[in-house]
Formats: C-alpha cells, structure tokens, sequence
C-alpha cells in the first residue's frame, strides 16, 4: 500500500477564484498492479472555486 498527501493552488481562469486543495490517496498493489485506489478531497473547496464560472 502507498499513502500519500498532496495539495494543488491554483485559480479558475473563467472567474478567478482561488482553487487550493488538499488530496489523501490510498493506493493498495498487487503483483505490481493498482488493484484498489482511494482519493479523499474537500467538494467544498471544488464547489467554491467554481462559484460563479462561466462555461
């Protein structure tokens, strides 16, 4: 199993709202292949940084 804490910052073109986020992953392998993947993220801060934008 690999485990890993990641965060991205950036900011939406289409508004300009500020995106930073923080990323858990939980990854479990098997014969050196991913056989179970796990990603936990705030939709909140998603939410939020997409208020308002344009598509």
């Amino acid at each position: 199993m690999a485990i890993a804490e990641w965060s991205v910052r950036g900011g939406v073109v289409s508004n300009g709202n500020p995106y930073d986020m923080s990323y858990a992953t939980f990854a479990t392998f098997r014969e050196g292949l991913i056989v179970d993947y796990r990603e936990y993220w705030n939709p909140q801060v998603f939410l939020n940084a997409l208020a308002g934008a344009n598509f």
